[in-house]
């Protein structure tokens, strides 16, 4: 009976604990804020032949660092100048809009831009000079033998390491910026194409690009080309991860040596032909400058869950009538670039032959096109 009355005493004491300490919880209640959208701006003016670009959208905000860009259409931008020109951009697509090439960029002068979104928000961008910049001496590739570790162990992951010599240019201070793409050759057999209809039997089903159709026949029917392929052959291009900025390179004298500005990652795809590597090098206002290396910190940052927080991005566009968010930058620039190739046979053994691939090039491959580059030899 005392063990029974213990048990009970024991279970009574802890009951009034838990009362006591629940009893201390204060509940609090706040209103989280809705997520906002954001008009989000890109584009530059060069001295380079045009026509220019500027590509809007809506961003939803919803940590920082990511957003759900949704293109803004209909909208109304004007490029001007520090002569009194100016130049209505047109939409050609969805979000994105273009000269017609009345204005052209020279070094020297300034540009901004207007910009009014379908419900009347007006934003304008801050002047930009464009500034001289220095020539790109010579490109070089390196090879780097890698491995990355995979579920089922480690895996070859080989790359060429991209290297620049360039000359800084004339300027006391001269921030550039350079700007890497890579453009490589693939191909695939979309006159192959299959469905399967249950059950599960192959049936020949070739895309409208591939140039063949289909005839009745044994067998589920017979390929007959009649016209040439559109979609066999592309050209997929490789960009940058992220911008590649003067603040980080030695200097000798005047000139920029051994800039590492990209990695060409050795694939059966990457290398099925050859692979062209174009660098431009850039100049840049101060205030651009600062701009690319809050986007080159915040990328390099979401790799990393200890590097510091980076600023909010806000760019150089101000609201005119509204208080809404813009984020962006429209910039202006001297352009010089290089071009050159890595041949497959520069790898040090022999690669195996591309993916089988029985789709649209177009399709498959991200950023792919089959319009041959005008560079490619």
């Amino acid at each position: 009976m005392r063990v029974k009355m213990t048990y009970i005493h024991l279970r009574f004491k802890r009951f009034l604990v838990f009362l006591l300490l629940t009893a201390c919880v204060e509940r609090i209640y706040f209103d989280v804020p809705l997520a906002q959208f954001q008009t989000v701006v890109e584009g530059f003016i060069s001295d380079s032949l045009g026509p220019y670009t500027v590509k809007v959208s809506k961003g939803l905000n919803l940590d920082g660092d990511f957003s759900i860009p949704v293109p803004v259409q209909k909208a109304k931008i004007k490029l001007y100048d520090d002569q009194g020109g100016v130049e209505a951009f047109a939409e050609i697509s969805p979000g994105v809009y273009m000269t017609n090439g009345l204005i052209q960029g020279q070094i020297g002068h300034s540009y901004h831009i207007t910009l009014e979104t379908p419900d009347g928000n007006v934003f304008e961008s801050e002047p930009e000079v464009i500034y001289p910049v220095g020539e790109i001496e010579d490109i070089r590739f390196e090879f780097d033998a890698r491995t990355i570790v995979e579920d089922f162990g480690e895996v070859q992951a080989d790359v060429f390491n991209i290297f620049v010599d360039a000359v800084a240019g004339d300027r006391d201070e001269n921030f550039i910026r350079w700007r890497f793409t890579g453009t490589y050759k693939v191909i695939s057999n979309p006159e192959l194409h299959m469905v399967y209809n249950p059950p599960y039997t192959p049936y020949k089903d070739p895309r409208p690009c591939s140039g063949y159709v289909l005839l009745g026949g044994p067998g589920g029917g017979i390929l007959e080309k009649r016209s040439d392929c559109t979609c066999c052959t592309c050209w997929v291009n490789h960009f940058e991860d992220a911008p590649q900025l003067s603040d980080m390179q030695l200097i000798s004298g005047s000139q920029f040596k051994n800039v590492k500005v990209g990695e060409v990652p050795i694939t059966n795809n990457t290398f099925h032909e050859k692979y062209m590597l174009e660098v431009e090098q850039m100049s840049l206002t101060r205030k651009a400058f600062e701009f690319f290396k809050l986007i080159r910190s915040q990328k390099e940052g979401a790799s990393s869950i200890f590097h510091p927080p980076s600023g909010e991005i806000k760019g150089n566009l101000i609201p005119v009538n509204n208080s809404e968010n813009v984020i962006g930058f429209f910039w202006a620039t001297s352009i010089k670039s290089k071009f050159t190739f890595i041949q497959r046979s520069d790898i040090p053994y022999p690669v195996t032959p591309i993916e089988f691939v029985v789709e649209d090039c177009r399709l498959r491959w991200a950023n792919s096109s089959n319009i041959e580059p005008k560079n490619w030899e």
